[in-house]
């Protein structure tokens, strides 16, 4: 009941306040009769209406409420985070204006930190302290890159790497430690294989076909060929001239004059129209001295043949020294009478060029003959003999030298190039050109003379007692060389004493008294040769003891005394060695060679 009061009073109270706008309309309606019903049920639909229109109008509200709420934090989250950008950004400017600062005080902090560490590694580099002047170096790099300290990083690293190899060469490899008692089972191990191995081997060998047994014969060497062996060749081919010729050549070696002749004599006999018969012939003849017959030999050679290379070689070389130069004269004159426009012609008149003292004309002559007659070395042989004449060394080793390589059984070619060495004073070289000569013509006593003089005067002590030994073979009682080979003997015994080998010096000594016991004789020349050698090889104490020597066993020997005086002078005691040139002078006034070296001292202001 109170609650349909309470309705009712609402429904009054809505239909005044409803009702006002609408008073106007029953003044307009007044005329139908159904007005208050239809008021009244519109009253109803508006009352009935009224709580939704009411929860959709709060609806509305609170989603406009809501949404102005949203908009307004939305608002004020756009103004907080501009302000919080603004801030930021002020901040951070702020920050990087202090940075800044900070970097530029720091940068000039690094900058000097640096320049210390650079400072402090230039020092210690010049101190070669380079380890610490790297680490210097690369502190201020990290700091402070720049290309100095690059330069010196790379630089002092590879000075260590060099330091570094070069202490792994020198640090010896240690040698690898060996256990006896590993390498003793080691060895057992290999020797069992082994022997399994073996007995493998044995097996299959069974089936295999039977082992044959060698049989070993002896073997004979045979480094030179006898005189059976040569006799037996030449009986097997009597008309081969060239067989002939090594048995000819075999009994000349050994000195068997008459069976040479013999086997040369059968050869012109049945080889007369061959002129090479009548040269060996002839050459024989020549080396038994008997130069009538060899020229008669020689005469008939050219007579079969003007251009026969092999005598006209042989008369080609002849000098003035030669005691075949008539011989060889008159051949080659005879031969030109018969043939004017032959080699012989012109081989005689180069001679004569020569014997004048023409020696640019006979060069000229040479030149032109050997463009004539290549095959001819005679011509080259000649040039070079005027060369040497002439004073030309250099010319005339080469011609000697082409002659040689032209024909190297040439024995004067070989021997004018041993003589040639022998005056420029390449003692080595005219020992070997003098070897040359003993091989083609090993009766040639003083070829070996001069092989033996050569060597001893390039101080190879044992090579000239060899070769003198070898002559002694052929002539014993040769008197120079038995004054000289015990002289080698005895300067190898005493170098054999001085390097501690007194077995060998104490031989030496014995194999020179075997060769001559009369000591007087060659022992001052020893002491002589022993004097020079040692001052040749500084040794100066040495050289004046030696000198001494000679002194001593010849009190007036001149040649000692100037060869001390030459000591002194190497020693720098010029007053010394001006008294032992002058003492030298006194004992014998002709001494050039104290002579030469006062002059020499007056020279030098000493």
């Amino acid at each position: 009941m109170v609650l349909c009061e309470e309705i009712k009073k609402k429904e009054n109270n809505f239909t005044d306040i409803v009702v006002m706008p609408f008073r106007k309309l029953p003044q307009v309606h007044m005329r139908h009769t159904h007005t208050k019903w239809i008021v009244r049920l519109v009253i109803l639909i508006l009352f009935t209406s009224i709580l939704p229109v009411h929860t959709s109008e709060l609806y509305a509200q609170r989603s406009t409420s809501k949404k102005s709420t949203k908009k307004k934090s939305s608002g004020k989250k756009k103004s907080s985070s501009k302000k919080k950008s603004s801030s930021k950004k002020k901040s951070s400017s702020k920050k990087k204006r202090s940075k800044k600062a900070k970097g530029k005080k720091s940068s000039g902090s690094k900058k000097a930190q640096a320049k210390k560490y650079v400072d402090r590694g230039k020092k210690r580099y010049k101190a070669k302290k380079y380890r610490g002047a790297l680490d210097d170096f690369k502190k201020a790099h990290k700091i402070a890159p720049s290309k100095t300290t690059n330069s010196y990083i790379s630089r002092i690293t590879g000075i260590l790497k060099k330091g570094s190899s070069k202490k792994k060469a020198v640090v010896k490899a240690r040698k690898p430690t060996l256990s006896a008692m590993k390498l003793a089972g080691e060895l057992y191990d290999l020797n069992n294989d082994l022997t399994d191995s073996r007995r493998r081997m044995g097996r299959a060998m069974k089936y295999l076909k039977p082992r044959q047994e060698r049989h070993l014969s002896k073997l004979e060497s045979r480094p030179v060929y006898t005189t059976a062996d040569f006799e037996q060749a030449a009986d097997s081919a009597p008309e081969d001239l060239r067989m002939q010729r090594q048995l000819g050549l075999h009994y000349e070696v050994n000195g068997n004059w008459s069976k040479a002749k013999d086997v040369y004599l059968r050869q012109v006999a049945r080889h007369y129209d061959n002129p090479d018969s009548h040269f060996f012939l002839g050459s024989l003849y020549e080396k038994l001295g008997d130069f009538q017959k060899a020229q008669q030999s020689y005469e008939e050679a050219l007579d079969l043949d003007v251009n026969h290379k092999a005598t006209l070689d042989a008369m080609a070389v002849h000098q003035k020294d030669s005691p075949a130069l008539e011989m060889s004269r008159q051949v080659l004159v005879r031969t030109a009478a018969k043939a004017p426009e032959g080699p012989a012609q012109q081989f005689t008149l180069i001679h004569e060029k020569i014997n004048d003292g023409l020696f640019n004309d006979a060069i000229a002559m040479a030149e032109k003959a050997a463009e004539k007659y290549p095959d001819q070395n005679g011509f080259i042989f000649l040039q070079a003999i005027a060369y040497n004449d002439l004073g030309e060394i250099d010319l005339a080793k080469a011609a000697f030298q082409q002659s040689i390589r032209m024909d190297p059984k040439h024995k004067e070619s070989h021997l004018g190039l041993g003589n040639l060495y022998y005056d420029m004073g390449k003692y080595i070289y005219a020992a070997l050109g003098f070897g040359d000569v003993v091989y083609l013509d090993p009766q040639d006593l003083d070829a070996r003379y001069m092989q033996g003089l050569s060597y001893f005067n390039a101080q190879e002590w044992g090579l000239a007692a060899s070769v003198w030994e070898d002559l002694l073979h052929y002539q014993s009682q040769h008197p120079i060389v038995r004054n000289l080979l015990p002289q080698a003997y005895y300067i190898l015994a005493i170098e054999y004493n001085r390097l501690g080998e007194p077995s060998l010096g104490r031989t030496s000594f014995e194999k020179a008294l075997s060769v001559n016991s009369n000591s007087y004789a060659w022992l001052p020349g020893a002491f002589r040769t022993l004097g020079k050698y040692y001052q040749e090889k500084g040794m100066h104490k040495e050289s004046l003891v030696a000198y001494q020597e000679v002194l001593e066993l010849r009190p007036n020997d001149s040649s000692a005394y100037t060869g001390m005086g030459v000591t002194y002078w190497k020693m720098n005691e010029h007053q010394l060695a001006k008294a032992a040139w002058n003492r030298s002078l006194q004992i014998s006034p002709d001494a050039n060679d104290a002579k030469g070296w006062l002059i020499l001292s007056k020279r030098l202001g000493s």
